[in-house]
């Protein structure tokens, strides 16, 4: 189909119930009515611990699904969550230590250097696999961020990657303010292209007035998530790939020649200049915003521009939660209007779109070590089913977004959960666009990632505040990188870094 041939080039690059559908027994072996009880309640007095972040946002789902579950099978679901600065810690302490503490895991994509690679999750089945209709998934999501290696750990539950929000209803051709901002800017008033132009738009309708929901009020310029040991990093990244991502080389945190750490380049520094210039352009309390309030901000009316994953389409169609319905834009993230060349040493003067695969996606482990593994498989794959990610994705606040085909090829899909058709045809373009883009930039995958992103976590932090310049901050990033790839062995995670890049010699 068209899409599918749309998405090669980057994928190149970079009773569905296993167990709880039970075979019945033939006629002439009909079973005793306690075995009979016990084929229809498989998993009856097991519980299965699972563990995720806190909030609505991939834990939700497993706390309105689990009872249907538990009602076919038996068996019992204990939800656990933490705080996403926490998640980490939490679980790979539980793997270290032995201590048996979770069965399903549904976590990042870029911690699967430090669960797959020492054997902490259950090899998943191909007979497993076979259940939820792969051949529609992404091969981004179903192939690549499942497994390390030849071996598949995990089932694929979310697609994510980063892309632009904006209100259209003030930023187009047509707006009240064409042309004010034209004469003040000398071109068009529009979806924004580059961070030029983004940080254009940000600063002219920063704390003007507009109408919004019928009442006229100001609005920030931006609503971009800054708080630390959250998950606001991945939108400075964001800034960084149109920066820093060389057209045709796929290594952009690192080299592939010898690990050395890109972060601090000049490409970077811009980026967080830029980030530094987002929190001027956007309300106070920003700084103190993660991705779950910019979601509530955005479709309240309360800036003009945001950056996110895929769950502000569907949030900002819903009636309940936004006061913008119909009015929102989506588009690929900006490029950068120049870009650093790290192998040449020079600033390349050329738009530079990169669309960032922040995050990659949730997906959905067994513990090796759990006590309860055929229960937790079968709920695992009772969550990772077809018909329900699909649903979720279309549903606002799972945190579930489109990873398959039929998603972007059933409109109404979209249409029926509330988008209209140039909405629903607006968002799924965005989408495909971005993880569909020949210079993409895959997230961090190896281990350690999430030790290397908490220590740019933190000193971004300190430039937001103020306390370091975005030099002296990406400076003391670049050598905690080395620090930290030095420990774990340089030789080794520069050949888990090529191999997650696809790099070739």
């Amino acid at each position: 189909m068209l899409y599918r041939q749309l998405w090669l080039p980057i994928l190149l690059v970079i009773g569905v119930v296993l167990g709880g559908c039970v075979a019945a027994a033939p006629a002439d072996q009909a079973p005793a009515s306690g075995e009979a009880e016990s084929a229809a309640k498989p998993f009856a007095g097991q519980k299965v611990v699972v563990v995720t972040q806190t909030g609505r946002s991939i834990g939700g789902p497993v706390e309105d699904y689990a009872p249907e579950w538990e009602e076919m099978t038996g068996g019992d679901v204990e939800l656990q969550q933490f705080a996403f600065g926490e998640l980490f810690e939490k679980i790979i302490t539980a793997f270290e230590t032995g201590a048996n503490d979770y069965d399903v895991l549904i976590f990042p994509a870029d911690w699967a250097g430090d669960f797959m690679a020492p054997g902490h999750l259950e090899p998943i089945s191909e007979e497993l696999l076979a259940k939820l209709e792969p051949e529609d998934i992404i091969p981004l999501y179903g192939e690549r961020i499942t497994a390390w290696g030849e071996t598949v750990y995990a089932l694929p539950y979310d697609g994510d990657g980063h892309m632009l929000y904006y209100r259209k209803d003030l930023v187009n051709p047509a707006s009240p303010y064409a042309a004010e901002f034209e004469a003040q800017y000398g071109y068009p008033l529009d979806e924004p292209q580059t961070w030029s132009q983004y940080y254009d738009i940000a600063e002219f309708f920063n704390g003007r007035e507009v109408e919004t929901a019928g009442e006229m009020a100001p609005i920030a310029g931006v609503a971009e998530a800054q708080r630390r040991n959250a998950q606001s990093y991945w939108v400075f990244l964001s800034h960084a790939a149109g920066y820093g991502k060389v057209p045709g080389n796929p290594c952009f945190f690192f080299s592939c020649d010898n690990m050395t750490p890109q972060v601090n380049n000049p490409g970077w520094v811009q980026a967080l200049d830029d980030y530094i210039r987002s929190r001027d352009l956007g309300p106070a309390e920003q700084l103190q915003w993660d991705v779950s309030d910019t979601r509530v901000q955005f479709p309240a009316g309360a800036a003009v521009l945001n950056i996110d994953w895929g769950d502000v389409g569907p949030i900002s169609y819903n009636p309940d939660a936004s006061v913008i319905v119909g009015q929102t834009g989506f588009g690929v993230l900006p490029g950068g209007d120049r870009y650093w060349d790290y192998t040449t040493g020079a600033w390349v003067e050329e738009v530079n779109v990169a669309p960032f695969i922040a995050f990659g996606g949730w997906i959905i482990g067994v513990a090796a070590d759990s006590e309860v593994k055929e229960a937790a498989l079968d709920f695992a794959a009772f969550m990772a089913r077809p018909e329900l990610v699909k649903q979720l994705a279309v549903t606002p606040d799972t945190g579930i977004n489109p990873s398959r085909y039929s998603q972007f090829e059933d409109l109404d899909l979209w249409i029926n959960a509330g988008f209209d058709q140039a909405g629903a045809e607006d968002y799924l373009a965005a989408v495909k666009d971005s993880i569909s883009h020949p210079n993409a930039v895959l997230d961090l995958r190896i281990r350690g990632s999430a030790e290397y992103l908490s220590v740019l976590d933190t000193e971004i932090s300190r430039a937001l505040a103020g306390e370091l310049s975005s030099q002296e901050a990406l400076d003391n990033v670049a050598a905690g990188w080395n620090e930290i790839t030095d420990r774990l062995g340089r030789e080794d995670q520069l050949n888990q870094y090529r191999s997650a890049v696809g790099y070739t010699e």
